[in-house]
């Protein structure tokens, strides 16, 4: 009896509320309560299962893959966490990258099972991507930052004139 009360409290806090003005009055409306959602099809939950032992096994081959592969693993944790929905939840970039590691790691993609989490994945970057072609989206104001990175450092004068004798083969002091 007692908690009763707390009860209604609680139906009454968790329920939608809303304003509606018509003309000069204003009254409350009360909505009713969303529809249960309908439990998963097992053909999609048996799917999902599926992707995430397939996963598992291929990363469990080598005993260092997930901490090399840090992108992949977080992608399989969140995959076994949060299903096919986690491929809406995670950053486009980290997507991005799991996916190159995943291509990387993977060369016989007769798996089907495995297959189709790559293709998801690839979805998943060219949805969410801003870029006009397909890249993931980057913050950062150049594109040095690559896969094929171009390291430029500064040589003494000296080097620089030996260097060039030796590819004209010539002295150019004389």
């Amino acid at each position: 009896m007692l908690a009763a009360p707390f009860r209604r409290m609680a139906r009454l806090l968790s329920t939608d509320v809303r304003l509606e003005r018509k003309g000069r009055r204003i009254g409350i409306r009360v909505a009713a309560p969303p529809p249960e959602p309908s439990p998963p099809d097992s053909s999609a939950l048996e799917a999902q299962k599926s992707t995430g032992m397939a996963l598992k096994k291929l990363l469990d081959t080598h005993r260092q893959t997930r901490r090399v592969m840090r992108h992949l693993g977080y992608v399989e944790r969140a995959l076994a966490a949060r299903g096919q929905e986690a491929l809406n939840d995670l950053p486009v970039e980290v997507i991005a990258k799991a996916l190159k590691q995943f291509e990387a790691l993977v060369s016989n993609w007769s798996d089907p099972v495995l297959a189709g989490l790559r293709s998801q994945m690839a979805v998943a970057v060219l949805r969410r991507s801003d870029d006009p072609f397909g890249g993931p989206v980057s913050d950062r104001r150049s594109e040095f930052y690559t896969d094929s990175r171009l390291e430029v450092r500064d040589d003494s004068p000296s080097a620089f004139m030996e260097f060039e004798r030796a590819f004209h083969g010539k002295d150019l002091r004389s």
